[in-house]
């Protein structure tokens, strides 16, 4: 009987306990989940206490490029990459610095900031989750969050560090998109050579979401696209190449032709003439003579291009044979090295510069002066750099043996009394023509105004014979490129 009311005892004193036990309070994570709604891309992150946005200190002004809080501004420190790993959780990329350095947690010890760092490590992965109408992000594995109002500052800057989660505001954060306000596509030339490598490149603001831009081609027999923009040229025709970045789509046409000098660069036209000269009417070249490199149009010597069929020509050559500048940057196209050659990027490598940042300002040296030992040091092509071999006192007979080792073509001087000119002779018509004084050839004539008068037409019919007068007669010299033994 004893036995018996003492189990009774027991089971009383526990059935008081359970809803004590039951009722114990719950951590504030418990009913955090991961969202999986944030796919890979740029946003910004809000606190939910003051409004302020997260942003980060360069590493050059502090060794841990620490985060905080401030009014938005709209820069690139407070534009983070989310990209999600394979477990789910998050690296966390600020988009300033081009983004080379992801968050992390200082330490795992009591209120660590949050850093920088080049290398990714376990404390470099967070998980996201929803909480209401905002998020919570958690270092992963932790039930510590990204918080503000821990009182450590830097520069007056209240800097986040990473908290035990309360469910407190100044723990959740409004996570938006990044939106993108411009994005255009481009080509450098308006054709590419089968069996060559070319690019579709992204103009895109932020900058920095190029990297998120997929691409795609509608016929992958003519083009075949890389993730970086970069495609071959597979056969002839005509591919239409699309770029998609967040819910934005641009597309673009590309020309695949299977000849294999084919580009043609007017010196005159700015707008219409082969190439992207009409973005260069802040670029000036000072050398004796202050003056824009380019005008629209024939301008009388008031630019530099005005007097530049050399270097057309010559950029006419170096893109048919798929030469690149490893030492420009081109503001055009946001390139920075292996640029594609047209007339500026000539220009550029025949001076040595490296081009201007954006799309005004003074560069120096004669852009137009052809300096073939600098262009030949310069550009390079499978790696390696070119040679250059210069011929005088030239026949058609001449011409037509150097087209048949130089098929992507042969640069001609041509002299008429004082004055002078180049163009490129691309083909040769009648190859077979019994007597070599009866050849006739295919040009591109860098004078042209229009593409009749110059883009892949005969001679006879070029503006150089027609309006300028200049015979086979003229033709003095020859200019042809070659692979050079050296590594670039």
């Amino acid at each position: 009987m004893k036995r018996i009311s003492k189990l009774l005892s027991v089971v009383l004193v526990l059935a008081l306990l359970l809803p004590l036990v039951s009722a114990a309070p719950q951590s504030p994570t418990a009913n955090l989940q991961r969202s999986g709604e944030l796919a890979d891309g740029v946003y910004t992150l809000q606190s939910v206490a003051d409004g302020k946005t997260l942003n980060t200190f360069n590493m050059e002004y502090t060794a841990g490029g620490y985060a905080y809080t401030d009014s938005a501004v709209d820069e690139a420190g407070e534009h983070m990459l989310l990209k999600v790993n394979a477990d789910g959780s998050y690296h966390i990329f600020p988009q300033s610095e081009d983004g080379k350095y992801a968050f992390h947690a200082e330490s795992l010890g009591e209120h660590p900031r949050l850093c920088k760092s080049e290398t990714v490590t376990a404390l470099s992965d967070f998980d996201i989750c929803r909480d209401g109408d905002a998020y919570a992000v958690l270092l992963h594995g932790t039930e510590k969050a990204l918080s503000i109002g821990s009182g450590k500052t830097l520069y007056r800057k209240p800097l986040v560090t990473l908290e035990p989660y309360t469910g407190a505001d100044t723990q959740k954060w409004v996570i938006s998109p990044v939106e993108i306000s411009s994005f255009e596509l481009k080509t450098v030339a308006e054709r590419v050579n089968v069996n060559t490598v070319s690019a579709v490149y992204a103009l895109v603001t932020p900058a920095y979401m190029k990297e998120q831009i997929t691409w795609s081609s509608d016929d992958e027999s003519v083009v075949l696209m890389d993730t970086d923009g970069s495609f071959c040229a597979l056969s002839a025709g005509t591919a239409t190449v699309t770029a998609t970045v967040g819910d934005m789509t641009r597309s673009i046409e590309v020309t695949v032709v299977d000849n294999p000098s084919y580009t043609w660069y007017s010196q005159h036209l700015a707008t219409a003439g082969g190439w992207h000269g009409g973005e260069l009417s802040g670029v000036y070249f000072y050398a004796g003579a202050y003056k824009r490199f380019i005008i629209d149009r024939y301008n009388r010597g008031l630019d530099w291009m005005d007097t530049g069929c050399a270097i057309a020509s010559v950029a006419m050559v170096m893109h048919n044979l798929g030469a690149r500048y490893g030492g420009g940057y081109d503001f055009r196209f946001d390139k920075d090295g292996d640029l594609e050659a047209d007339p500026y990027v000539v220009a550029l490598a025949n001076t040595g510069n490296r081009g201007l940042e954006t799309e005004s300002g003074t560069l120096y040296y004669n852009p137009i002066l052809m300096n073939l030992r600098e262009l030949t040091k310069n550009f390079t092509l499978f790696g390696k750099k070119l040679t250059y071999t210069e011929r005088y006192s030239v026949s058609k007979k001449i011409i037509k043996e150097a087209l048949d080792t130089h098929p992507e073509g042969v640069i001609v001087h041509m002299q008429n009394g004082s004055s002078s000119h180049y163009i490129v002779i691309a083909s040769c018509i009648n190859p077979d023509a019994a007597n070599p004084r009866d050849y006739r050839f295919i040009v591109y004539d860098a004078a042209g105004q229009k593409r009749s008068e110059g883009d892949g037409v005969t001679f006879e019919e070029s503006v150089s014979y027609e309006t300028m007068y200049y015979r086979y007669g003229s033709m003095n010299s020859i200019i042809t490129f070659d692979l050079a033994e050296d590594e670039a």
